[in-house]
């Protein structure tokens, strides 16, 4: 399953600092709450109003349940970094049992609901549905681009986001 944790941060002058908290937090969460078995971050280079986003790979919903967790994961464990998170949402989606390794030079299609990925993405797209947490987001679609094969129409599409990864897949 998919536990897709997304939000904006719109404070410059911390950014860096909230970077080098955030990659320590979910490597905190890989190696030390059972059911994390995977993280990556990345960044929508397209517009939305949660631009900075989470892929973390757990073994099912009970995992959200756990004392480990509630001791040291989810919205209490974001300190004073909390205040600064803005259109903050977390679910949980199934529909594969792995997150995408996204390369750095390689992007994540990332579509809401119904919204429809370009031609070839459409046919080898993972179909996810929430079973979890906020569950704001009914259904969405994820599919890998390889290095070079954005096209400008891309960044045209509805529903859409185009996500470029800001750390590497960190595994347990």
């Amino acid at each position: 399953m998919i536990y897709v944790v997304e939000m904006d941060f719109r404070n410059p002058e911390r950014e860096h600092d909230w970077h080098t908290w955030y990659l320590e937090h979910t490597t905190f969460l890989v190696r030390t709450i059972p059911g994390f078995t995977a993280t990556q971050r990345f960044r929508s280079i397209n517009s939305s109003p949660s631009p900075w986003l989470a892929l973390h790979e757990v073994a099912g919903p009970q995992v959200f349940e756990s004392p480990e967790y509630k001791a040291g994961g989810g919205p209490t464990s974001t300190g004073d970094w909390a205040k600064q998170h803005l259109n903050w949402q977390r679910h949980v989606f199934d529909g594969c049992k792995e997150t995408p390794d996204v390369a750095f030079d390689q992007h994540l299609l990332m579509a809401e609901g119904d919204a429809a990925l370009p031609g070839a993405y459409e046919a080898r797209a993972t179909r996810l549905t929430c079973v979890g947490l906020d569950a704001k987001s009914k259904q969405r679609s994820i599919a890998l681009v390889p290095a070079g094969g954005l096209t400008a129409s891309m960044f045209d599409m509805p529903g859409v986001r185009i996500l470029k990864p800001i750390t590497p897949k960190i595994r347990r």
